[in-house]
């Protein structure tokens, strides 16, 4: 007669082979790479990696850079009273929060008057949702910024 293989409790499952913090599993490809050989690039700008979600602060890092690399963005702004901002160790980023959950992402900007807001919102806010894996993205306008000659001209104007 033949025996049966032990029993476990519904609540037990079997041992999970650990994988050190950092590493990555045999036979698995680290995320944001491709395997050797194939030829395609690890990444580009038609496909951006979205951070990992435990590392928000690293997200908003990047958003920040990829809003600040627009050329109307004249820089980052915090909003009526410097709510829109990140915390991250030993200061602040300025301009940028990442949601939590369904939260959106929130950003603060000035931007150069050579387009129509129109024009910018849009491009930036499909670009940041890309990078946060397709979440909503809620941008505030601060101000706008002239150039210098025109603020100058301005200025002496009666």
């Amino acid at each position: 007669m033949p025996t049966a293989p032990p029993r476990t409790a519904p609540h037990e499952t079997a041992p999970q082979e650990t994988v050190p913090p950092g590493t990555v599993p045999p036979g698995t490809v680290p995320p944001g790479t491709v395997p050797p050989g194939t030829g395609a690039p690890a990444t580009g700008p038609s496909a951006p990696q979205a951070a990992p979600a435990d590392d928000p602060a690293a997200l908003a890092e990047r958003v920040a850079a990829a809003v600040t690399a627009h050329p109307s963005v004249a820089r980052l702004h915090g909003g009526p009273f410097g709510v829109i901002a990140t915390h991250l160790p030993g200061r602040r980023l300025v301009g940028v929060r990442i949601g939590v959950g369904a939260e959106p992402v929130e950003l603060g900007v000035v931007l150069h008057v050579d387009r129509l807001i129109t024009q910018v919102v849009p491009v930036l806010r499909r670009q940041v949702s890309r990078l946060c894996g397709g979440a909503a993205v809620d941008i505030t306008v601060a101000d706008l910024e002239l150039p210098a000659e025109l603020a100058a001209l301005l200025e002496r104007a009666p």
